[in-house]
């Protein structure tokens, strides 16, 4: 009953339009009463919050939105769009497949769905619509190439991942390359298919030379995620200096190679960078409380008594947490179903001897499909401000985006070389 009532209040409260922040905030505050805690005992609120978030793993996560400010600034997407335009743009779906291209490689040096998808979308729908391609299929080809921003390392929710599991940031990098791959593969594959059964215009194929200039303008913004990732598994530095590294390396980019960056650029950066930050800080801060009122009231432990009476196998638990994680996307924003779940999850995945280091990457991608889905898809409404199409039309269109998603979920949760052989590679 208790666990029915956090998250009824939880669902209850986010449909209203209370912020996130505040929802888990005040449900935990509430269930902590309710659950005998007692006043006297209310300091342990601001203490449980500052432990939350005093971890050196989550001081990368302002740098990594700093970067994607100045990578949306600073000319970044454009070299990148217009490369991968060089080389695919022949192909049935080219421009589509140019775009998802494009997202991979911004995935890859800003970790966010949001900046991802509207880095793009801002440069490549317009290019796109002139060719004859549908502009409800072209937002949702884009949102779906920024689905992948939070699954391909270096990802923000593989980061907060790590932070409350307490598991090794290089791990999750290193599980996450291939399925993210493996989604940026399928999602080419399909926006092919859609391309080819619309007839949607191929361009003519562009000389190797005009390839040439085209991988010259893209090389160093290319070079992004080698330092990002490349440093961090070489153990020149970690998660956080990789981050503070490549922000200060897209912003000379953006100064003194695509010139598309000034000094009157940089107080609103630094300002939307605080904002964007101290929202997800809030967040995670309430999310401490959150995870002592569950483990005060008991509820993983009896979660997973029951569901280990119920289930002798890992085999139905993992297909109810993809559904679960699914559908609460559709309703919640992924950050706060993170923070709620993983208390739950983890143990019960520990409980039945599963990877951890798998289950995060399982639960990323099974959370980034809610950016798809609707009423609360934010890549969705993302696409849908930047070109006035219905939410609704976009959605429609993004379906086989999301079954790839769901199909690559449940592929990494029952094949562990997936995500796990890479780290073992490196290692």
């Amino acid at each position: 009953m208790i666990m029915f009532f956090i998250f009824a209040g939880v669902l209850l409260l986010m449909l209203i339009g209370v912020s996130t922040a505040v929802t888990m905030g005040f449900t935990s505050l509430a269930t902590f009463l309710l659950a005998g805690g007692g006043i006297e005992k209310l300091f342990l609120i601001p203490q449980r919050m500052y432990d939350q978030v005093s971890g050196i793993t989550l001081m990368s996560i302002p740098f990594f939105l700093l970067m994607g400010n100045f990578m949306n600034v600073g000319g970044v997407s454009g070299s990148l769009f217009g490369f991968g335009r060089a080389c695919l743009g022949h192909r049935w779906g080219g421009l589509s497949n140019a775009a998802i291209a494009a997202c991979m490689v911004m995935a890859a040096m800003s970790g966010s769905a949001a900046a991802c998808a509207a880095g793009i979308g801002m440069i490549a729908i317009g290019e796109m619509s002139k060719c004859g391609y549908g502009k409800p299929f072209c937002c949702a080809t884009i949102a779906a190439g920024g689905a992948l921003g939070p699954i391909i390392p270096p990802s923000i929710t593989l980061i907060l991942y790590a932070g409350l599991t307490q598991t090794s940031v290089n791990s999750l990098f290193a599980a996450g390359i291939v399925p993210g791959l493996l989604l940026g593969i399928g999602f080419m594959s399909w926006s092919s298919y859609v391309s080819y059964k619309n007839g949607y215009a191929k361009e003519d194929p562009v000389p190797w030379i005009e390839r040439y200039d085209a991988f010259k303008k893209a090389f160093l913004a290319l070079m992004t995620p080698v330092i990002v990732i490349g440093g961090m598994f070489a153990g020149l530095f970690t998660a956080t200096e990789a981050a503070a590294v490549a922000s200060f390396y897209v912003m000379v980019l953006g100064f003194f190679v695509y010139h598309t960056l000034h000094i009157r650029d940089l107080p609103k950066i630094f300002w939307e960078t605080v904002e964007q930050t101290s929202k997800v800080m809030f967040i995670i801060a309430t999310a401490g409380f959150f995870q002592y009122v569950l483990l005060y009231t008991r509820i993983p432990q009896q979660a997973i008594a029951f569901i280990s009476e119920s289930f002798t196998s890992i085999i139905p638990v993992l297909l109810i947490i993809i559904l679960v994680l699914v559908l609460m996307g559709c309703f919640m924003e992924g950050t706060a179903i993170l923070l709620i779940t993983v208390p739950i999850f983890v143990p019960l995945a520990k409980a039945f001897h599963y990877d951890v280091v798998q289950m995060g990457i399982v639960m990323c991608i099974s959370l980034a499909v809610g950016v798809l889905t609707p009423p609360v898809g934010l890549n969705l409404y993302v696409m849908a401000s930047i070109t006035g199409e219905k939410v609704m039309a976009i959605a429609k269109q993004a379906v086989g985006y999301v079954l790839i998603m769901i199909a690559v979920a449940i592929l990494v949760a029952f094949c562990g070389p997936v995500t796990l052989g890479l780290g073992h590679l490196i290692n």
